[in-house]
């Protein structure tokens, strides 16, 4: 059992915080909700004292969370019983991680406990929206549908996110081995270099002492460097575990020139298609933006969806509570209000995902087509840079042997 600092409200708008006591975040924020309070933000108090320098997490990923959940759709359309149906498909899916999970979830259900809660107790590394999902299916009886559904959306998920990835490769590659060219040129190449000009006893000119003195700097600092870099990486792993530094660290995130467009149209996109997906599976429209909020990868734009379920519980229009926020594109809260008042909300926001997903994915592409000559430039002028320091001092040498003779 952890224990659960957390920011609520109650109905009547009155801001609470205290703990609380569960297994998973998910299982406090639920017992929270059935309290009546609306969750705000909520973090283990047990985080606050541990450091989590991995940089990958055990968590299931989005490509194989759609062959399952389309897999759970086509077998319990079938009418194969539940438990049988987790035993199938913990037996074909090749994700280590979701194969442990349905494998102690496949246990829990055969003794009587639900499949919801299960995945709650167990999945610690399956997201919000499988959870949340899978419970409103279970109390609306279309569970195989609701895994359709979220089949489908995890795997159009895993599309964008794959298409972003492969783009960033490239440049990705050129930064590497510039940097590598670079760190080889100033640890070897200019060391030997420095020892030949100061055999010639000849005057530097600017660009080689200022070469020389950042080689020199580099290989006499370098477990400096090394000691900076790292405490640096844990410095910010260790305050993002503050909710104002995360929240001020995530609002730049969408602030920037041209990374800021890419991360908005990106969690825009999150919000209409989690949102649409929720809804279609049952879930109240407090709920569903719940859920949304926990899911989104920007925590500034997670905080201020999250802001809104205080005004949703008074009834007030979701597109209303969406523009009070003054985050998210004015497109999104336009096309909201239109599903909203013609009654086809799912609908509307699927497209939503549609178009946000397509912006964010050029929106990369744009970037990245400039990213790419500006390194490879910026790579040629240090390297002619480089040269210019090792050759001019030869060139001067010649020069003035040449009228001396």
């Amino acid at each position: 059992m952890k224990t659960f600092k957390y920011s609520a409200r109650s109905k009547s708008g009155a801001g609470i915080e205290g703990l609380v006591e569960a297994n998973t975040e998910d299982e406090a924020i639920r017992h929270l909700k059935d309290g009546g309070f609306i969750v705000e933000a909520i973090e283990s108090t047990g985080d606050r004292t541990s450091i989590d320098l991995r940089l990958v997490r055990r968590r299931a990923k989005e490509k194989s969370l759609g062959i399952v959940c389309t897999q759970f759709g086509i077998i319990l359309e079938a009418g194969m019983p539940i438990v049988r149906s987790l035993e199938l498909v913990a037996h074909q899916t090749e994700d280590r991680v979701i194969k442990d999970i349905l494998r102690d979830v496949a246990d829990d259900v055969s003794a009587g406990y639900g499949l919801a809660d299960s995945f709650v107790k167990h999945g610690r590394g399956l997201p919000s929206t499988l959870v949340e999902g899978v419970r409103a299916g279970e109390e609306s009886g279309n569970l195989d549908i609701v895994f359709r559904r979220l089949g489908n959306y995890y795997e159009k998920m895993s599309k964008t996110r794959s298409k972003v990835k492969s783009s960033m490769v490239y440049p990705c590659f050129v930064l590497v081995v510039a940097v590598v060219v670079i760190a080889i040129i100033m640890a070897f190449a200019v060391p030997v270099f420095k020892t030949t000009f100061s055999q010639m006893g000849i005057n530097l000119p600017w660009i080689t002492k200022f070469v020389v003195n950042s080689s020199d700097f580099f290989l006499g600092n370098i477990a400096f460097i090394i000691g900076a870099i790292v405490l640096m990486f844990i410095a910010i792993r260790v305050a993002l575990k503050n909710e104002a530094f995360r929240l001020r660290w995530s609002r730049i995130g969408v602030s920037l020139p041209v990374i800021g467009r890419i991360n908005l149209m990106g969690s825009a996109g999150q919000y209409a298609g989690t949102m649409g997906v929720m809804l279609e599976a049952g879930l109240p429209v407090v709920e569903a933006v719940g859920v949304t909020a926990r899911s989104m990868s920007n925590y500034y734009m997670s905080h201020a969806l999250a802001s809104t379920q205080v005004d949703l519980e008074a009834g007030k229009p979701l597109a209303d509570c969406l523009a009070k926020t003054g985050v998210f594109p004015e497109l999104v809260q336009e096309m909201t209000g239109v599903g909203e008042q013609t009654g086809s909300l799912t609908r509307t926001l699927s497209v939503l995902a549609s178009y946000f997903d397509n912006e964010a994915e050029l929106a990369s592409s744009r970037a990245l087509s400039v990213l790419e000559p500006v390194v490879i430039v910026l790579l040629a002028v240090v390297v002619c840079g480089i040269l210019l320091a090792v050759y001019l001092p030869i060139f001067s040498l010649y020069g003035n042997a040449g009228s001396l003779s």
